[in-house]
Formats: structure tokens, sequence, C-alpha cells
């Protein structure tokens, strides 16, 4: 197991794009939260005492590139054909699949944990660089850690799932902002209130409050139904993987 575990650290660290990804993604963060969080914050903002806690969940969206990450991680494979030698240099599809699991869990973590840092400091430093303060914050950390971790290893295995099903990084990428961008919003004009029952939009319901059709749920029940869906798709996931291209 460690090999294997060793093996995919070694290919997701090797790779330029995982370094490019995750600087621009960090660029990103900083320069909204300093600049339009922060040194751009109308006086009704700098008066919310929850601030800093709203910047954090908004950054969260950039969570979607960590689910890139793993798609390219797994889908290159398949497309410079070195899978072959993934699969035979270990006597466990599960274990290689496995692997994957705990390494994009590990990456989705530290990308997250980054944005969620970044964001509060950087607005925060761009308030006073403006020369304005914000009220005292009031910064739930126990929940706000849980919410921010949870969605954000959600997209990256929400991006390694869809890689292990479609195996295209093209198929794979296109579905990724495909299905929340298109099909979910169709839908949510067939199901009205319990389209908060759909998957991307229950995640959402983690971190984000917002209703649709008039409804919400909590974020405890959002990260419930996203787990159901989730852990339907890695049965599939797995099966597919143990017998695709099986000798």
């Amino acid at each position: 197991m460690m090999a294997s575990l060793k093996s995919e650290f070694r290919k997701l660290l090797s790779v330029r794009t995982t370094y490019i990804i995750t600087a621009g993604v960090l660029l990103f963060v900083g320069f909204i939260a300093f600049y339009v969080e922060g040194w751009r914050l109308k006086p009704i903002e700098l008066a919310k005492p929850d601030q800093l806690s709203s910047d954090v969940f908004g950054a969260l969206s950039l969570s979607l590139f960590g689910a890139v990450i793993a798609i390219l991680q797994m889908t290159h494979e398949y497309r410079y054909n070195t899978i072959i030698y993934t699969l035979t240099s270990s006597n466990s599809r599960s274990r290689v699949l496995l692997s994957k699991f705990i390494v994009i869990s590990c990456y989705a973590l530290f990308l997250t944990t980054l944005i969620s840092l970044l964001s509060p400091i950087a607005t925060y430093l761009g308030v006073h660089a403006a020369g304005h303060s914000l009220v005292p914050q009031h910064l739930y950390y126990k929940d706000l850690i849980w919410r921010s971790l949870f969605f954000g290893w959600s997209y990256g295995m929400i991006g390694l799932v869809l890689a292990t099903i479609i195996r295209s990084q093209v198929g794979a990428i296109v579905a990724l902002f495909i299905t929340p961008a298109a099909i979910e919003p169709l839908l949510t004009q067939l199901l009205n209130a319990k389209a908060v029952y759909l998957p991307f939009t229950s995640l959402g319901m983690v971190t984000g409050g917002e209703t649709v059709k008039g409804a919400s749920i909590t974020p405890e029940r959002g990260a419930l139904v996203f787990l159901i869906y989730l852990v339907i798709s890695w049965l599939v996931a797995w099966y597919l993987f143990l017998r695709r291209d099986a000798t």
C-alpha cells in the first residue's frame, strides 16, 4: 500500500499543472479578497459581523479546480496509456484506486485549507490598507472548519469519480462544468423546491445558505444528501475500475 501511495504522490507532485493551477487559484483568491472583498468594501459591509466568514465560503467556489487536478491526475494515465504500468505494479486494482482516493483527498484538503486561510487574511489586510476597519467578527471555528473542508474535499472526490467513470479528460471536465451550470438548473425547473436534493445543489447548501424555489436545507442535511450521491457514484466507479480492461 505504501508503494502505491508514494507512486501516486510522486505523480501528483511531478506534474507542472498541479503547481500552475494551485498558484493561479491562490493568486486569484488573494487578489479578489484583498482588492474586491477588502479594499473596496462598502460601509454597510464593514459593519457585518460575519463578513470574514462570508468571504471564506465565497472563495471556496474555487475548490472546483481541486476537481480539475483530480481529473488530470487520473485521465493523464489513460491518455498516455501509463495506466497499464500502474495496474501491473500492484496486485490489487482496489489498492490502486484507494491510493488515488487518499492522495486526491490530501490535495483537496490542502488546497481548501490554503484558500480558507488566505481569503480572510487578504480581506483583513485590504480593509486596513484602505484605511478602514471591520466591526468585531463572529467566527464560529468548528462550523467554519468542517463546512469548508467538507466542501473542498467533496469537489476533489467529484473530479476523481468522474475521471474514473468517464476516463476521457475532456469528457470528465465537460461533465464537471456542465452538470452544475446547465443540467441541474434545468432539473430545478421540473423539481421546484425538491431541487435542493440534487447533488451539486445539496453540496452548495453546505456553504451557501441560498434557497432554491424558496426552499433550503441545513448544511448538515446537505452534506448527508451529497454523501449518499458520492457513495453510490464511488460504488459504480469502483466496479468499473475493477472490470474494465481486466484480463
